[in-house]
């Protein structure tokens, strides 16, 4: 009890440390800093969600001291929040008829983060719609004033067009990669579970991927805006748009492994498959098209 305890704490005070040397802009910390939720996820599926939270408890003490109460604050919501609710979904199972555990769908929980993502730049629009400009024109104006900034320590400056089109994918942008980030975490703290043997839940099989129904309304709803809904209307659903559809970017990872079980060396193919997505970043496209039809057209009952 006493070692998991240690654990727990030393995951927090890894997280806590990382996230408040970044804020203080230490730039040797920079890329970890993509993975301060990784030590609250290792200890969640090891030590279930009493150890997310004793590490959660660490982190916290130690952002405070470290960068004060606000950046413990920020903690909380972008980093621990996302943390806690995958370890306490993941972790959930039942036992069926048969007498077999059932554990809580990968896709479900891969669902609700891209609609928790999305609802952010709702939340966002909703809170800025008294500004000018809305959410759209505060975003403007926080690039301009910060590509000014960049340009005073020798940063070319952005044409206008290019600042156009960031500004277009913005919003997106931000919720995707924090959608990411809890994704990759989760991934790799399962894996490092695994590999310790200490894992509370078996790692569910790719191939095996499914999407709840759900997320079509949503999407049809920031479809809607995105072309009804005026300018600053139009930009948080074209923005929400972005990230309700990017889980099915996943389903066509599933569709890929699934039909990578024919192939006698899958692990080296499918490695090949990542490196390619990573280098070119455009085949993403292909997939996340083929999870869309996959969702319809059901193509792994015939692999």
């Amino acid at each position: 009890m006493s070692q998991a305890l240690g654990l727990a704490v030393l995951a927090g005070i890894l997280s806590g440390g990382v996230f408040s040397a970044m804020l203080s802009g230490a730039p040797s910390l920079v890329l970890l800093a993509y993975f301060v939720q990784l030590p609250l996820l290792f200890a969640g599926f090891t030590m279930g969600l009493a150890g997310s939270l004793i590490a959660t408890g660490a982190a916290v003490l130690l952002s405070s001291l470290m960068t004060g109460l606000l950046a413990a604050g920020l903690y909380v919501v972008l980093q621990a929040a996302p943390a806690l609710l995958v370890v306490r979904q993941a972790l959930l199972a039942r036992t069926d008829g048969a007498g077999q555990v059932q554990w809580y769908p990968v896709g479900l929980l891969l669902a609700q983060l891209a609609a928790f993502a999305a609802g952010t730049i709702v939340v966002g629009f909703i809170l800025l719609i008294g500004q000018p400009g809305g959410l759209e024109g505060v975003l403007q104006r926080f690039l301009t004033e910060s590509w000014r900034e960049l340009e005073t320590i020798g940063m070319a400056p952005l044409p206008a067009p290019q600042l156009e089109r960031l500004l277009y994918v913005l919003p997106a942008l931000i919720a995707t990669s924090w959608l990411m980030m809890v994704i990759v975490n989760a991934i790799i703290a399962q894996s490092l579970a695994v590999r310790l043997g200490w894992n509370r839940r078996p790692t569910p099989p790719m191939a095996q991927l499914e999407l709840p129904w759900w997320l079509w309304p949503l999407i049809g709803v920031a479809a809607g805006c995105a072309v009804l809904g005026g300018e600053s209307l139009g930009f948080a659903g074209r923005s929400a748009l972005l990230v309700l559809i990017v889980p099915y970017a996943f389903l066509g990872l599933a569709v890929i492994h699934k039909f990578a079980d024919r192939w006698a060396h899958r692990s080296l193919v499918l490695g090949a498959i990542y490196l390619g997505l990573v280098i070119l970043g455009w085949p993403i496209l292909a997939v996340l098209a083929l999870g869309l039809v996959e969702d319809w057209a059901q193509l792994r009952r015939y692999l």
